[in-house]
């Protein structure tokens, strides 16, 4: 038997199941998913560090398009069998786990920058979590979750070391801005699935945003609490409104996942800091 791509491996841990258990792994799941990501980063952005948050962005964005690249190079059918309940819808292929790699790169990336022990158990603690909760879903075999933790892992590592060796900076933020035009482009022409352009269209929008607040010298604070839940309304609000225009067109789905981030790094910040100084006169604070 080739446990790498047992069935009766899934079959087995589902055996354990109840309809408590099922709620329990589709929510540890959540925490692979994109949406996950993209709350976690916004936090980090209005709340903690710029840089921290546009950097862990790349790692985990770029580490889940190559993930897509390489899920429609093996193009591997998801598991199947007779008796296997899939608790998840999926509109992708199985190697490697999509969730599995970018959980890894998220988590371990954020210990080696940190350098926390306690983080690095945190990622260790998720990453064993969400993988186990892939197999138990039945989306995943043993060995597309292994190959997304090594992945995951290496990407996570690779980038430290990145940003830990070399400090990117540029003439000038306009120099980068003109850089990520390119990029942006490579990135759309590559993409070869519908999530693809969704992470290409994230990732773009994130780093367009950044450099244009480094651009025009966005002052960094931390926003207040209420502002914070302003902007996360906000940016519901841009989601579920671009989900509802549904246009068949995979440059419309990079735009609204552009428009996104962009919001997150760039716009709203921008309109905080008008929000912010208007309270500070009206406290007359100068």
């Amino acid at each position: 038997m080739n446990l790498l791509r047992s069935v009766d491996l899934l079959l087995s841990l589902q055996s354990i199941s109840s309809p408590l258990l099922d709620r329990v792994m589709q929510g540890i799941s959540f925490l692979g998913d994109g949406l996950f990501y993209l709350a976690l980063l916004v936090f980090l952005y209005w709340r903690v560090s710029r840089k921290l948050a546009i950097r862990l962005a790349t790692a985990t964005l770029l580490s889940l398009y190559v993930n897509f690249l390489l899920k429609d190079f093996f193009a591997i059918p998801r598991p199947a069998g007779t008796g296997l309940r899939i608790l998840e819808e999926t509109i992708d292929f199985s190697f490697p786990s999509g969730h599995a790699q970018s959980v890894t790169s998220c988590f371990f990336f954020l210990a080696f920058y940190l350098r926390k022990t306690s983080l690095f158990i945190l990622a260790g603690v998720l990453v064993f979590l969400v993988s186990f909760s892939r197999l138990y879903l039945g989306v995943h075999y043993l060995g597309d979750v292994l190959g997304g933790i090594a992945l995951g892992f290496a990407f996570a590592l690779g980038f430290w070391v990145f940003f830990k060796n070399c400090s990117l900076k540029f003439p000038s933020p306009l120099f980068g801005l003109l850089l990520i035009i390119p990029v942006s482009y490579a990135l759309f022409f590559f993409a070869s699935s519908h999530l693809g352009f969704v992470v290409a269209g994230a990732l773009s929008g994130a780093l367009v945003g950044y450099l244009l607040s480094l651009w025009i010298g966005l002052e960094e604070k931390t926003l207040r609490t209420t502002t914070y839940l302003l902007g996360i309304g906000g940016l519901i609000a841009l989601y579920l409104g671009g989900k509802s225009v549904d246009l068949p067109s995979n440059l419309w789905l990079f735009f609204r996942y552009f428009l996104l981030t962009i919001f997150a790094t760039f716009i709203f910040p921008l309109l905080a800091s008008f929000r912010e100084k208007q309270i500070s006169k009206r406290m007359g604070v100068t």
